[in-house]
């Protein structure tokens, strides 16, 4: 009985073993295949960082010029308004009450201004983070991938017994470098790629956004403004 268990585990020894050489010869190869796979992958994860930021940096130049725009109309809107109220106020016929009161009006419509400017920052601000949180989130993920690529090789000698099933060995590794290679090419980098082009698609779109928000400040000066001045003549007495 004995005899016959040495017989069948030698028989499967010789179909599952494969060359001690051969086992060192194949690994060195996927080796060296991994570690082009974790190349390609850690050069894909620094150039997503890198235009990440890019976008980002970008993004945020825009804001704070569109920001500087916007705070500089908000002190200065109603300058000619403000203006016209000191000449009248200097009119023999001058009700100054009225004329205070419609000061006061551009004093209260220029604070909801700046509120309401703070609020169209905050908004994007908010974006942004999401956005910057959402592409490291990514990075991180992409640098896993990377990593576990480069320790592939050695992962598998301490995962196998190599002796006793070389051959499984090998097509373990096989089978997880195309694994590997498919599931980057297919998958992750193709994603990745398509959340980069969407960034840089969506930023003048983001742009264009706030750029809206501010403007409905501007159109709500404007009309207060332009209500202003036309009760301003009811501020003189016949």
């Amino acid at each position: 009985m004995k005899l016959t268990l040495f017989v069948v585990l030698c028989g499967l020894a010789t179909v599952l073993a494969v060359p001690m050489t051969e086992l060192a010869t194949r690994s060195e190869e996927f080796r060296l295949l991994f570690d082009a796979l974790h190349t390609e992958k850690d050069e894909f994860v620094k150039l997503t960082r890198t235009l990440t930021r890019a976008e980002l940096k970008m993004l945020n130049e825009a804001s704070q010029k569109l920001l500087a725009q916007m705070w500089n109309d908000v002190e200065h809107f109603f300058d000619d308004t403000r203006a016209l109220i000191a000449e009248f106020i200097l009119y023999p016929n001058a009700v100054e009450d009225c004329l205070l009161g419609l000061t006061e009006e551009i004093v209260a419509e220029r604070i909801r201004a700046a509120g309401e400017m703070s609020s169209c920052a905050a908004y994007k601000i908010n974006i942004k983070e999401s956005l910057a949180d959402e592409f490291r989130q990514l990075g991180n993920v992409l640098q896993r991938i990377s990593t576990a690529a480069a320790e592939y090789t050695l992962f598998t000698f301490a995962s196998h017994n190599s002796f006793i099933d070389s051959a499984g060995h090998l097509r373990w590794l096989e089978e997880n470098y195309e694994n590997q290679r498919v599931f980057w090419e297919t998958t992750a980098r193709t994603e990745a790629q398509a959340d980069l082009d969407a960034l840089e698609v969506n930023r003048p779109a983001l742009i264009q956004e706030f750029t809206a928000c501010l403007n409905v400040i501007r159109d709500q000066m404007t009309v207060v403004d332009r209500n202003i001045n036309q009760r301003l003549p009811r501020c003189l007495n016949d």
